[in-house]
């Protein structure tokens, strides 16, 4: 039995909540933030991409740095999607984030309430890649 289950919801905006992401950054955006959360010694354990913010459920290990981990998320991802080739909309996040403890028992729950990000907010949600992406 795990002796530790500790569970975040983390949540962060574009700059000024601009439609910064299209599909072909929210594929980059997926696989980065799964890269470096393990990295990082963290468990992806939810994602939700919209035109305007991300949402992220991370498990970690008891002692752990959070805002080391939130740094990577934005910046690396801003830094380095700014720089994929044809990214026309270019990536810059907000100062802020949010940072949320989730208990065990409501875990179901909030990856519910992720999955259902394209519902709660009708015209953010990123239609498939034209060029065969899957999202």
């Amino acid at each position: 039995m795990v002796a530790h289950r500790l569970f975040f919801h983390l949540t962060w905006s574009t700059l000024d909540r601009r439609p910064m992401i299209d599909a072909p950054t929210r594929d980059f955006l997926v696989e980065f933030l799964k890269r470096t959360t393990i990295r990082e010694g963290a468990q992806l354990i939810e994602l939700a991409i919209l035109r305007t913010h991300v949402h992220v459920i991370v498990r970690t290990p008891p002692r752990f740095d959070l805002g080391r981990l939130t740094q990577l998320l934005k910046g690396g991802s801003s830094h380095a999607a700014s720089r994929l080739p044809g990214n026309v909309l270019g990536l810059r996040w907000t100062r802020r984030y949010s940072a949320t403890t989730i208990s065990p028992r409501a875990l179901p729950r909030v990856t519910e309430y992720l999955k259902g990000q394209d519902s709660r907010h009708p015209g953010e949600g990123i239609p498939p890649d034209p060029r065969g992406s899957t999202g």
